[in-house]
């Protein structure tokens, strides 16, 4: 039986490390590749050169505390304002996008990270302080 964790645990380490090292390097984190096409002309998706556009969402009532990025890179926003949203690029080959969030108060908080248009990971909790979590890790 230890031995299959222990199998499982070198897996899991060979796949970050090949996420982690895979394509160009960033070590500006996720805010740096943020709003694909901002400053692109009207019609033009940002998208370039095998680009991925990622979208991560969080709703619910009025705030929460959210946590994002892709594989190691991660940011956080304290009493961020829902709906929140930040669009992010990336020309890896391999992404994990992640969202964490906890709203403030009570009710449903939902995430949702969509990958060129296609819906990757949604989720949802509801309660005092929820906690949700959504990882897209079938890319």
């Amino acid at each position: 039986m230890r031995r299959k964790f222990t199998a499982a645990g070198f897996a899991l380490l060979a796949v970050m490390a090949i996420a982690c090292g895979a394509g160009e390097s960033d070590t500006a984190g996720p805010g740096a590749q943020e709003q694909a096409g901002a400053d692109a002309p009207k019609g033009d998706t940002g998208k370039k050169n095998g680009e991925k556009k990622i979208v991560l969402e969080v709703t619910g009532p009025k705030t929460a505390s959210v946590t994002y990025g892709l594989g190691t890179d991660q940011s956080q926003e304290n009493d961020a304002k829902l709906p929140w949203k930040k669009e992010l690029t990336s020309k890896e080959t391999i992404i994990i996008p992640t969202i964490v969030a906890q709203s403030k108060g009570s009710g449903e908080i939902e995430c949702r990270i969509t990958i060129d248009g296609k819906l990757a990971k949604e989720n949802k909790s509801s309660g005092e302080f929820a906690v949700v979590t959504c990882t897209a890790d079938n890319l």
